[in-house]
């Protein structure tokens, strides 16, 4: 697949089919990734790859917690964001609640759906990535290139996936059941599979601010 073809068809995935995708293909997509780029090569970033019964355990119990309104515990903080930001957040959410037919004062539903995302839309599989405590903020910078490459890669094994930070935020639970060194500190999680083309949410697609809002031209 050409790159910018992958770049342009890549959206966030939010329903998957249930076969597993074999392990060879999940190595080779991670290896493929690992020539991301980072500070001075210094690949700030560890993988943890849950499936089957490990998986399965972890889509009980994190969406137990959720369930429960168990307070969030992350490792990294989560972010409290200023304007233009929570605009573009609060737009997103109206339109894909619009686009799931979810009323804004139906609560059953819109705990349902957050419930989902501790399920992990129910994906075969999910990559958790973590790194050293207390390095610098270079260190995020790498996971995030890192995880880009996972993103667009899936692609090409004609997988999708999605980034979510509620499979980071009961880190106690995915050290627990993966055997994760209170060391690391576990920044995202990747739910990855086979997309199902049939789901609805699958035809949702964001949308992003025109270049001219963020973008300025210096000796042009």
């Amino acid at each position: 697949m050409d790159i910018i073809e992958a770049i342009n068809s890549r959206y966030s995935v939010r329903a998957f089919k249930r076969d597993p995708v074999p392990k060879a293909v999940l190595e080779e997509l991670l290896t493929v990734s690992q020539r991301a780029p980072s500070w001075a090569n210094t690949q700030t970033w560890e993988f943890a790859v849950a499936g089957g019964k490990a998986m399965q355990e972890l889509r009980e119990t994190m969406a137990a917690r959720a369930f429960a309104q168990d307070e969030r515990g992350p490792d990294i903080p989560r972010p409290e964001w200023p304007s233009p930001y929570k605009e573009r957040r609060r737009s997103n959410g109206i339109r894909l609640y619009k686009a799931l037919g979810i009323q804004k004062d139906d609560v059953e539903r819109q705990l349902k759906w957050f419930v989902d995302m501790y399920r992990f839309f129910d994906a075969p599989h999910a990559i958790f990535i973590y790194t050293e405590r207390d390095l610098s903020v270079w260190a995020m910078m790498n996971v995030g290139l890192v995880v880009q490459s996972i993103s667009l890669a899936a692609l090409n094994y004609g997988l999708g996936s999605i980034m979510l930070a509620a499979g980071a935020s009961y880190p106690d639970v995915v050290r627990r059941l993966l055997t994760i060194p209170e060391s690391k500190q576990l920044v995202i999680a990747i739910a990855i599979g086979y997309p199902d083309p049939d789901a609805a949410v699958n035809k949702f697609r964001t949308e992003r601010a025109p270049l001219s809002e963020v973008c300025t031209w210096h000796g042009f």
